[in-house]
């Protein structure tokens, strides 16, 4: 009589350890590889929306900059502070600064600055707005985090010919200085004199990801602003980064007046916006 061996031999236990071990480091290369993926896209994702909801909020406050209700008394002198630049206020990182009135009572004022992480040299982009700063001083935001790990922040200003702008500020700093904004130019000083000539704010914003992105270090140069002073920037190093811009007109600053001619009439003169 036959007995039947329903075993499996070496051979086939051999066969079957080693396709089951192809399998499995198959799986888990994929799953490397999908993770980094995941791991990077999600980066350059976090990178490209906080950068679109920053710029927006930005272009924002610099159409408004400048805007004086005529009704508006609760600064002597609102003229003097309209929008403001301070070059190389932070490892050659620009600081922006816009006055608008909300109402005839209400005068608001926005800070764009960079600031250092506690304990780290990485920096983020901070917002303070302050409601009627010169009497009452109403903190709505105190430079809380806007834009995460910021490598620069430029703010190129440019008149309505589109040569650029410098000093333009109330609060000067020592490049404003350097720049003569303490000249007097009638009853103000250069500085202020500039404000009434900004025609276009261009913003140029570099973000890193918060996390290493790629497999070896990749050497990166940035050129952010083509002029005087503008950021050359260098990195070699894992992390992405990239930069957004957004060029904006400042609506309520460089008014011309327009000289129109009626036939008949005599010829008439109005504001308008360039």
């Amino acid at each position: 009589m036959k007995t039947r061996n329903l075993g499996f031999t070496l051979a086939e236990v051999l066969v079957s350890i080693v396709i089951g071990a192809i399998s499995i480091a198959a799986a888990f290369a994929s799953y490397n590889y999908f993770n980094k993926s995941y791991k990077s896209v999600s980066q350059k994702a976090a990178i490209n929306s906080s950068a679109r909801d920053a710029l927006t909020v930005i272009a924002r406050d610099l159409r408004n900059a400048g805007y004086i209700d005529i009704n508006f008394t609760r600064d002597s002198r609102p003229e003097i502070k309209l929008i403001n630049l301070r070059q190389k206020y932070l490892d050659n990182l620009d600081s922006l600064a816009v006055w608008y009135t909300t109402a005839p009572n209400d005068r608001m004022r926005v800070y764009y600055r960079p600031m250092k992480y506690q304990n780290s040299n990485k920096m983020y982009l901070a917002r303070e707005v302050v409601m009627n700063p010169v009497t009452v001083g109403t903190v709505i935001y105190d430079n809380i985090e806007f834009v995460p790990n910021i490598v620069d922040f430029q703010v190129v200003f440019k008149d309505k010919e589109g040569n650029e702008l410098y000093p333009v500020c109330s609060y000067c700093g020592p490049v404003e200085n350097a720049q003569g904004s303490g000249t007097m130019v009638g009853s103000y000083n250069l500085g202020q004199a500039n404000m009434k000539k900004v025609h276009k704010a261009e913003i140029y914003l570099t973000i890193e990801s918060a996390k290493e992105v790629f497999n070896t270090n990749q050497e990166t140069r940035i050129r952010n602003h083509e002029g005087a002073y503008g950021n050359d920037l260098t990195f070699n190093d894992k992390y992405y980064r990239e930069t957004f811009f957004v060029s904006v007109h400042t609506r309520n600053l460089a008014k011309h007046i327009a000289i129109s001619e009626q036939t008949g009439t005599s010829i008439g003169v109005s504001s308008t916006y360039n």
